[in-house]
């Protein structure tokens, strides 16, 4: 320990930590006056460890409670200054330490210190590494204790004394989350079971409510983080600290979710809580990155570097976010690249090397940012040198070195029309995991398979001379599907059924090799247009196009006999970002669009057409679809009561099943959610509007119809709604207006509706409509 007076104990609390004491008591030896060492049950040989640095041992028996196993220790130091340090955690600048409590000021209660952790990263490729700024050094006073069963603080007590929090350079290397998965999910759940002790005596305490919602989002269990961060901001005051912390993690999990609008509204309500702050900008940074509103997220990357320079006391206390400056110059270049100034980016991934040269992300972007001038030799030049420097990254350079190769030869090729990369061949290029090696393969086609034997041919005929790969996932096909797959060439490939669309979808998406990948399912066929046009609009597809919303024609068997024709645009055909990049979600009806966005790119209308048959069948066929349809649906809301599009399509089924109470509520809660896309949104309103219809309350259908019209305006299903509702209010002027609009779209509409979807409307409805109109009188 220090031989001259510094006036400080070190405190720690410990439980089978000989793995990490050694580095951590080596590191505080200069500036210990004594160490206090409370054992809650080690097992190992920490006690032994920490006997031979002249540490004072003492027994303490494990209560479930971290305040009081802290408040126990620091009640035993007999010095000025209390060092609160974990076992897993190393000082790096201990003359920091004596300078701080040499210089401190009467009004000065406690000092935040640098905390720079390092996180395993998925998969064990390595370390992620993050800073904080926590509350470690402090005066020793009966009255500052930490409060709080887990994740506990100290800095409430400090403050009611009327002192004062600081900043300081004290840095401490913390490697407690370089754990295994396993051990992190286990330490994670420890927690957790913690935390929900602690709520049962207290409901409403906003900072548990807070930890917990932490916890989950540490998990991925987002629902369960979600509603946790809404009790918190329900019951947290005004002016607590606790507020814009929750206000920022409720971005993360919004951000996470898909529901970007919440993400931004629950950044800009932190921001006007502390202006000058790092972690709602970098909320905001990230969301409008992710929607592709690149120059928005620049503005709130650059005041994210503004508050890290300088940062404001109030983040600091309240707990702020400390991206690396290589991380956020990375994020600025890449902002750059979609808007392609690629100098611009080049600065940007240069001055994140500069602050850390062994930067990948930088190393990559800059090496992006270069391809895109053309400067390829200098792009080979720099990962050259990285791959000597981290050879543990050799396979990954190789295969972009060779990928600069086959653009630098294209363009050589064509020097009179030198081709732009693609995104997918640059930005997110083949170092990146799950990216296709096979560039030969232009097509694939996607499919999952079982008992298709009736449609199956059909399906594969009509894209024989479009895709260059067929993959057919089988989930327990007993008929001839496999045998006509096979004489199609199809890779067939089993996978159990699941009850989960998506993991089988997913499945084929592992083996695709294709640049673009079209999914159909066995019941489909492209019927416009021609094959050689179709493969034509994906090679001449823009770089920021990630997909094409194809028309989907369906015929609706209806469950009283009749049938409807369903015309709505999907994303049927999209870039290979690779899996898991770009994934489906959804147990049923699931979705490709989120991930593309997620990616930054667009997705775009064209005029393919892909013709469904699979809903024009008997009663008995569509009652078993609905049905086990039904079953993954309610599965689905289960897992993710907050998915809009899941209760949406609920919506949607229990209508089906006549079941219209349980539908509207369903269609209802989807509409609360606020997270449904605009198409969503437009049909959930126009089904709403339907059902209200039929209930014979015209002013709500006319409410909602005009509400889908907002979101979808070039949409014929809702303006009919509109004219009917008009008619039955006896707004009669306003109704024939309204149904000679529709009339004219009905005879002139072509191609994909641009609100992706649309019903068609039979001819002669809207005729007698438009009559009664006119005639001023309902029959």
């Amino acid at each position: 320990m220090n031989t001259e007076k510094s006036n400080i104990s070190v405190c720690m609390i410990v439980r089978n930590e000989e793995r990490f004491i050694e580095k951590s008591l080596r590191s505080i030896l200069s500036v210990a006056d004594e160490i206090i060492v409370v054992d809650t049950g080690s097992k190992d040989k920490t006690p032994v460890i920490a006997s031979q640095f002249g540490a004072k041992i003492f027994n303490y028996e494990w209560q479930n409670n971290f305040s009081e196993a802290r408040n126990f220790a620091i009640s035993m130091a007999s010095n000025p200054f209390i060092f609160s340090i974990d076992a897993d955690e190393e000082l790096q600048n201990p003359e920091s330490v004596i300078r701080l409590v040499q210089t401190a000021k009467d009004d000065e209660g406690g000092w935040l210190v640098n905390n720079i952790s390092f996180a395993s990263r998925k998969g064990g490729t390595g370390y992620d590494t993050y800073a904080t700024k926590l509350l470690r050094i402090f005066r020793n006073h009966p009255k500052i204790r930490f409060n709080g069963i887990v994740h506990e603080q100290i800095h409430e007590s400090i403050l009611s004394l009327g002192m004062k929090i600081r900043d300081s350079e004290v840095t401490l290397l913390h490697y407690g989350y370089s754990l295994s998965p396993d051990e992190m999910k286990n330490k994670q759940l420890r927690n957790l079971d913690l935390l929900l002790y602690a709520l049962r005596n207290e409901p409403k305490n906003a900072y548990l409510l807070f930890q917990i919602a932490k916890t989950y989002l540490a998990l991925d269990k987002l629902i369960d983080a979600e509603n946790y961060i809404q009790s918190c901001l329900q019951y947290v005051k005004a002016d607590s600290a606790v507020k814009p912390q929750a206000l920022n993690y409720g971005g993360i999990i919004s951000f996470k979710f898909g529901n970007y609008r919440l993400a931004i509204d629950r950044a800009f309500e932190s921001l006007r809580i502390i202006p000058n702050q790092s972690f709602a900008n970098f909320v905001l940074g990230e969301t409008y990155s992710a929607m592709m509103q690149y120059e928005k997220a620049i503005g709130y990357y650059l005041a994210m570097e503004g508050a890290l320079r300088n940062p404001d006391p109030k983040a600091l206390v309240v707990g702020d976010y400390f991206l690396p400056f290589e991380q956020l110059f990375f994020r600025l270049g890449r902002c750059c690249i979609g808007m392609q100034l690629p100098k611009e980016a080049e600065k940007y991934f240069r001055m994140g090397l500069e602050t850390n040269p062994n930067d990948f992300d930088c190393i990559r972007g800059l090496a992006n940012a270069l391809i895109l001038q053309s400067k390829y030799n200098e792009a080979r030049a720099i990962l050259r040198t990285f791959a000597i420097k981290a050879p543990e990254y050799s396979n990954e350079v190789a295969k972009f070195n060779e990928q600069i190769n086959q653009m630098e030869k294209k363009e050589r090729n064509n020097v009179s029309n030198p081709v732009i990369p693609t995104r997918n061949e640059v930005v997110y290029s083949a170092i990146e995991e799950g990216t296709n090696e096979n560039k030969s393969v232009f097509v694939s086609l996607s499919m999952i398979v079982k008992n298709e034997e009736k449609y199956l041919e059909g399906c594969l005929e009509s894209v024989r001379t479009i895709a260059d790969e067929i993959l057919i996932v089988d989930t327990g096909s007993t008929d001839r599907t496999k045998e006509i797959a096979s004489r199609y060439g199809a890779r067939i490939f089993d996978f159990p059924w699941c009850d989960d669309f998506a993991a089988a979808r997913n499945e084929s998406l592992r083996h695709c090799r294709g640049r673009w990948i079209i999914y159909l399912d066995a019941d489909e066929r492209i019927i416009h247009p021609k094959p050689e046009e179709l493969v034509r609009i994906l090679r001449d597809a823009q770089e920021d196009i990630g997909a094409f919303y194809c028309l989907i024609e369906s015929e609706h068997y209806q469950m009283d006999g009749s049938t409807e024709m369903h015309r709505g645009g999907y994303p049927r055909i999209f870039r290979n970002l690779g899996y898991p990049k770009v994934k489906f979600v959804g147990r049923v009806h699931e979705q490709i669009a989120p991930s593309i966005f997620e990616n930054g790119y667009k997705i775009i209308f064209s005029d393919i057409t892909i013709q469904h048959l699979g809903y024009n069948q008997s009663r008995t066929v569509m009652e078993e679809k609905i049905r086990r349809n039904y079953r993954m649906l309610i599965a689905h809301v289960q897992e993710e009561p907050l998915n809009g599009y899941a209760w949406y399509q609920l919506g949607q089924t229990l209508a089906q099943m006549s079941l219209f109470g349980e539908a509207e509520k369903a269609i209802r809660m989807a509409i609360q959610t606020k997270s449904l896309s605009k198409s969503v949104f437009a049909s959930a309103a126009s089904t709403l509007a339907k059902m209200l219809g039929n209930q014979g309350k015209y002013d709500e259908t006319l409410y909602w119809a005009e509400k889908s019209l907002e979101n979808a305006p070039e949409q014929v299903y809702a303006l009919h709604l509109k004219a009917y509702a008009l008619l039955y209010l006896c707004r009669f002027e306003e109704a024939e207006v309204t149904f000679a609009e529709v009339l004219q779209k009905l005879r002139s509409k072509r191609g994909i509706p641009l609100a992706g979807f649309d019903i068609q409307i039979p001819e002669a409805l809207v005729l007698k409509g438009l009559e009664m109109a006119r005639n001023k009188k309902i029959v």
